[in-house]
C-alpha cells in the first residue's frame, strides 16, 4: 500500500523543500503529487496550496507517467481557477504568459485616450488583479471598465448582483478595498478608484447633505459634532461643503483608517 502524507505549500519551490524534508526515500522509491487545493492570493492574503504525496516503487511506475509527477506549481504571481475538472495547470501558466489585447474595449468619443490605455500595462496588472480577486471571493461581480482618468487616477467599473457586499454600509467595504489595495507593493504608486453605477456620485451628494445638516445644527446649537470616520476623499468632501458655510471650520482627528473630522463654529476655543 503506497503511503501518502498531506503537504501545503505556496509555490514549487517551497513544496520540493518541504518533501525533501519530510520523506526519506530509498533507492527503489520515488513519490507521486496529487493536487488537492491549489494555492491562490486575494491582495496581500496568500492562501496555500494542498497537496497528498504517495510514496511508491519505481518498478510499479507507469509507463506514462502521471500528469501530476510534472507538477508545475504557479509562483507567487501566477494564478489560476481551480474548480475546473482535469485542470491542465502548465498550459494555464503558458497561456496566462501570452501578452493580452484588448482592442474590443471602447472607450467613447477619445480616440487618443483609447490608446493610451491600450499600451498602458497598469491597466492589464489591474485588471488581472480583479479578476482573480472576483474569481476568489465567488459573488457574482464582473469587470464593465478600467480607464485612465486625466488626472492620472485609474477607475475600475464594476457591476452585478452582489455588488451591494462589495460596496457595504455607507460604501465601508469598498473604501477598505481601495484602502487595502493602496497598501499592496504592487499598486502603492498607483490611485485606483472602484465604482459601480455612479455611487461614488450619489455618495458625494449624501454626504454634503450630511454636512450641510451638520454644519447648521452646530450653527443653531454652538456645539462641536465629532462625524464617524472617513477616508481621505470622503473628508475632503465634507472640508469644502463646510467651507460655503460662515462661521464653520472643520478639524481632522486621529490616524488613517479611523481618522475622522469635527465641526466646530468658528470662534470656538480648542
Amino acid at each position: 500500500m503506497m503511503e501518502k502524507i498531506i503537504l501545503k505549500a505556496q509555490n514549487e519551490e517551497e513544496l520540493k523543500n518541504m518533501i525533501s524534508r519530510s520523506l526519506t526515500l530509498k533507492e527503489d522509491e520515488t513519490y507521486q503529487v496529487k493536487v488537492l487545493k491549489y494555492p491562490k492570493k486575494i491582495l496581500f492574503i496568500n492562501i496555500k496550496g494542498e497537496y497528498e504525496i504517495g510514496i511508491i516503487k519505481k518498478s510499479e511506475l507507469r509507463t506514462n507517467k502521471i500528469e501530476t509527477e510534472k507538477l508545475k506549481v504557479q509562483d507567487e504571481s501566477k494564478f489560476v481557477k481551480k474548480d475546473e475538472k482535469n485542470y491542465d495547470l502548465h498550459k494555464e501558466n503558458n497561456r496566462n504568459n501570452n501578452k493580452r489585447s484588448y482592442k474590443n474595449e471602447s472607450f467613447e468619443n477619445d480616440e487618443k485616450f483609447n490608446q493610451e490605455n491600450y499600451s498602458d500595462t497598469n491597466i492589464d496588472k489591474i485588471r488581472g488583479f480583479f479578476k482573480e480577486f472576483i474569481i476568489g471571493i465567488r459573488l457574482d461581480i464582473r469587470i464593465i471598465n478600467i480607464k485612465k482618468e486625466n488626472s492620472g487616477k485609474y477607475l475600475v467599473i464594476l457591476d452585478g448582483k452582489d455588488m451591494r457586499f462589495l460596496i457595504g454600509e455607507k460604501g465601508s467595504a469598498l473604501n477598505s478595498l481601495e484602502y487595502l489595495i493602496s497598501t499592496t507593493k504592487k499598486f502603492k504608486h498607483l490611485k485606483i478608484s472602484i465604482d459601480s453605477n455612479n455611487y461614488k456620485e450619489k455618495r458625494e451628494h449624501s454626504l454634503r447633505d450630511l454636512a450641510r445638516k451638520k454644519g447648521k445644527a452646530v450653527l443653531l446649537t454652538g456645539n462641536a459634532i465629532k462625524l464617524n470616520p472617513m477616508v481621505s476623499h470622503e473628508r475632503r468632501i465634507i472640508h469644502e461643503e463646510i467651507s460655503f458655510m460662515k462661521g464653520l471650520k472643520t478639524e481632522s482627528v486621529g490616524e488613517d483608517p479611523k481618522r475622522y473630522l469635527i465641526i466646530k463654529k468658528l470662534d470656538e476655543k480648542n
